[in-house]
């Protein structure tokens, strides 16, 4: 199968390539692409007039939950897929907070097997502990044979110290990594959004910045000590970044991600206590989000993460100190860091890094650039469609957004795993 795509705009972030070309792609592989591809060859099976849409590699989400296995009425992997694909994400490493929990090797292959439903390719993130209760350390050599990623406790930081070390020391003596969501469970205690005078005024418990830093400086100096590669995933505050900046200056492996809403709002879009927008780590203030902002500018940030997080409308629809945290994000993450672009901080290959070849190095994974050879994991889209988010109008199966009607610039007009077309728009 041969598939010519012509007259398009290429962006690869990996070789920092902004240029009018084509792309010729045999047997789901990139035969040849760049400026001198202006006609198909003979034999095309297929020919595709970009009309001067911008061609990339497929978006890579580090942070996706579902509910399956155990609560499919949030999400299944099959409409994680769909949705995934609308918005250009080919890749995606699925969490283990599950019931139950991934935590074996089993449950790693259940995620991972082939589904003729999930066309978008799936990777399991395993379970740090057993349970992810923070008792015991789940079997993580066994667990990334079978194809697991990363090890993560997920939302809830482990809070004996041994036991994080432990699991470190073993994970680095399998060449594991290791991501840490930077939290002080003691410290975050009851809080429901960003500690602050706006949620005093609002009568919400805060969720204090330090509770953060503290566990941010903990994991890295665990990671310094036993050799892991660390992730510090969500990162929400300047501090936390000072310190990443610090452990890296020591020679500490780490790396970092962040939220793509983390970058578009602050807390005063908690607004008039909108539960679309109590997320954790929650919406920090203003200059928390510039701070993000220069970081990913700069380089700071390896990957931006959707965090899809899909609740049922009976667990958003409380007060806000009930509703339950997380928010669906798969189909605005591209959008989200467009309005970077259009806003001035960012150029494209800039905002499209931290979705592909960032996230592929960071940990390992194959993909995410153009290059003779690679997987045609492809997105054609047009960085200045406008577009409404309503929530009726979301693939996934629990619409819980805090872009619920926001306008937005940034569309993805079809999408390619393998070479084979898996979504189209319009």
């Amino acid at each position: 199968m041969i598939t010519a795509i012509l007259n398009a705009r290429l962006l690869d972030p990996a070789t920092g390539t902004d240029a009018m070309g084509g792309m010729v792609v045999k047997d789901g592989k990139i035969a040849a692409w760049g400026q001198g591809v202006t006609e198909a060859p003979s034999g095309a099976d297929q020919v595709v007039d970009a009309a001067g849409l911008c061609l990339a590699p497929g978006l890579i989400d580090l942070r996706v939950k579902t509910g399956e296995p155990g609560e499919e009425q949030r999400e299944t992997v099959a409409t994680a897929s769909r949705a995934a694909l609308s918005a250009g994400v080919t890749q995606m490493v699925l969490m283990p907070d599950t019931r139950p929990v991934i935590d074996d090797v089993a449950l790693v292959e259940f995620l991972t097997n082939a589904d003729p439903e999930v066309e978008a390719r799936v990777h399991a993130a395993g379970a740090l502990t057993v349970g992810l209760e923070g008792k015991a350390m789940a079997e993580i050599g066994l667990m990334k044979l079978a194809g697991a990623v990363f090890f993560t406790n997920g939302d809830e930081p482990i809070e004996d110290a041994s036991i994080l070390k432990r699991a470190m020391a073993y994970a680095a003596s399998h060449e594991a990594i290791v991501a840490s969501r930077p939290d002080t469970a003691s410290l975050r205690g009851s809080g429901v959004m960003n500690a602050g005078s706006f949620a005093a005024r609002l009568g919400l418990k805060g969720i204090p910045r330090e509770a953060e830093w503290i566990g941010a400086a903990r994991d890295l100096m665990l990671a310094e000590a036993t050799g892991c590669q660390l992730i510090l995933d969500q990162v929400s505050t300047a501090r936390t970044l000072e310190l990443l900046g610090e452990a890296r200056v020591r020679g500490v492996g780490a790396g970092a991600t962040v939220a793509a809403h983390s970058l578009f709002f602050n807390e005063m879009d908690v607004g008039d206590y909108l539960t679309y927008c109590k997320v954790n780590p929650p919406f920090r203030g203003e200059a928390d989000r510039q701070a993000l902002i220069a970081a990913l500018t700069a380089g700071g940030i390896d990957a931006v993460v959707s965090a899809h997080d899909p609740q049922p409308p009976e667990q958003k629809r409380l007060p806000f100190a009930e509703a339950s945290f997380g928010a669906a994000g798969l189909e605005t993450t591209l959008s989200a860091m467009l309005s970077l672009v259009h806003d001035g901080p960012l150029d494209l290959l800039g905002a499209l890094r931290p979705l592909t070849s960032g996230p592929a190095d960071l940990i390992g994974l194959e993909g995410g650039r153009l290059a003779e050879g690679a997987p045609a994991d492809l997105i054609l889209f047009d960085p200045s469609a406008p577009w409404k988010c309503e929530r009726e109008d979301l693939i996934t199966r629990s619409t819980n957004s805090p872009f619920d009607g926001r306008l937005l610039q940034g569309r993805v007009m079809r999408t390619y795993v393998g070479g084979r077309e898996v979504s189209a728009r319009g």
